[in-house]
């Protein structure tokens, strides 16, 4: 599950050990859908049985399949498992490319066997043993790292998996859609192609305020007027970010003081209160779409949440607070949180992190660990209009050499095949000499 990245999808377990990892799935998880098969009749009635018992039928289906020929179409399974696995590819070495092939974009495969990450060298011990005499009677050929190093280049997945020998020995396989990398531009508004009178909020990591002012300057040195605000609290800006800034917590007034200074000044900040503390508390929702509705200006920036200056984050069940007006959600997360372990120290609510996505704090932060807090229901977009665009920016490029990690977050991020993001931008708001990378799918394309 930590390879894995999310609590929901549908999973595929394959082979005669097929059932136990689900099954223990099926009880933490209960968003997960489940497929076992195998093609043992006498075992699938077992397992039919186990199913009933557990009152699980409705997450289940039982297949009759072989594992090198199953009967699923490309693109069926977010999460693949089969464990005991180097047996059965010794003489069947399809298994692999047709793992591959019913992968969808996005997927994962847990291929392999041993005792799983993590597991006391005391456990593993006490049951040894017992698996090697079990092993040997069923005639098991050990399997070398090469032979299956060679076995996944002649399936061409030597790009897409991962050899692991971190409590036994494991395929680590993941789907990517194709990236096409379609502009590069050193405009914000031309990487997220603002369209008139757009009412933008923005979501998740740091670097959200940063945002907000540098696309109002942009949209102001293009001779358009913005309003910038905030739901939630911003850090009062300086005259060189927001020329005006109007605190009025009586909504008639802050609309009459608005009119008469976006004209004088094209880039107002507006909030309601300023509680003394150097931030401003911001808008009502409500308050947003009058403003939108009577078109003070012709955009309007809110930053809709909070993260405490950290690169990644997950909502709690009152944010973000994004006005229905809005059209355009840009969720921002930092590619300094990619690869580093799970703390307070790169994340913003480490514990709702843990419930979204199953990582325990500690572990490893992936790209499908980050993809899922973009996209997922429960990610940092929900509550996003149903009409709006969100389109992620992974913020902070610049400290990626090479630039893989973040092509591998942006194919991860597009692969969820999310419907409404069709796009990723990468930069960097704090290099001025960064340009911005717009990435879409090949089939976008």
């Amino acid at each position: 599950m930590e390879g894995y990245g999310r609590t929901y999808g549908r999973v595929l377990e394959l082979g005669p050990f097929s059932g136990g990892i689900s099954f223990d799935l099926a009880d933490r998880y209960p968003a997960l859908e489940f497929t076992l098969a195998d093609d043992n009749g006498a075992y699938l009635d077992v397992l039919n049985e186990e199913i009933g018992k557990r009152g699980l039928s409705a997450r289940f289906e039982i297949v009759d399949a072989s594992m090198d020929n199953p009967p699923f179409g490309d693109d069926s399974f977010d999460l693949v498992i089969l464990r005991g696995a180097f047996f059965f590819l010794v003489d069947k070495p399809r298994i692999l490319s047709e793992i591959n092939r019913i992968l969808a974009p996005g997927g994962f495969a847990f291929v392999g066997g041993g005792y799983g990450k993590g597991i006391p060298n005391s456990v593993i011990e006490g049951i040894a043993e017992e698996s090697r005499v079990l092993n040997d009677r069923l005639g098991r050929r050990r399997v070398e790292i090469s032979f299956l190093k060679d076995m996944l280049k002649a399936n061409g997945l030597e790009n897409k998996s991962l050899i692991t020998e971190e409590g036994g020995v494991w395929i680590l396989i993941t789907r990517r859609s194709d990236l096409a990398e379609v502009k590069t531009t050193s405009s914000l508004t031309e990487a997220f192609e603002l369209r008139p009178s757009e009412i933008v909020s923005l979501v998740g990591g740091g670097g959200k305020t940063t945002m907000m002012f540098h696309l109002a300057d942009e949209l102001q040195k293009r001779g358009k007027t913005v309003i910038t605000t905030t739901t939630t609290r911003i850090m009062e800006p300086s005259q060189s970010e927001s020329p005006c800034v109007i605190v009025e917590e009586d909504e008639k007034i802050l609309i009459s003081l608005l009119k008469e200074k976006i004209a004088r000044h094209r880039h107002v900040t507006a909030a309601r209160l300023r509680p003394g503390d150097g931030k401003l508390k911001g808008l009502l929702p409500e308050t947003i779409d009058k403003i939108a509705d009577l078109k003070l200006a012709d955009y309007i920036i809110n930053e809709a949440d909070g993260a405490g200056r950290k690169p990644i984050k997950a909502p709690n069940a009152t944010e973000p607070v994004i006005p229905s007006s809005t059209t355009l959600v840009i969720g921002v997360a930092g590619i300094d949180a990619l690869n580093t372990k799970l703390s307070g120290e790169v994340a913003f609510r480490t514990e709702l992190i843990t419930r979204l996505t199953g990582l325990p704090e500690g572990k490893c932060i992936t790209a499908e660990i980050m993809a899922t807090l973009i996209t997922a229901k429960g990610g940092i977009s929900q509550f996003s209009p149903v009409s709006a665009r969100i389109i992620p920016f992974i913020n902070k490029s610049d400290l990626v050499s090479g630039g893989a990690g973040v092509r591998d977050l942006a194919a991860a991020i597009l692969s969820r095949r999310n419907p409404s993001i069709t796009r990723v931008v990468t930069g960097s708001l704090k290099n001025s000499k960064s340009a911005y990378n717009v990435f879409e799918t090949e089939s976008i394309k």
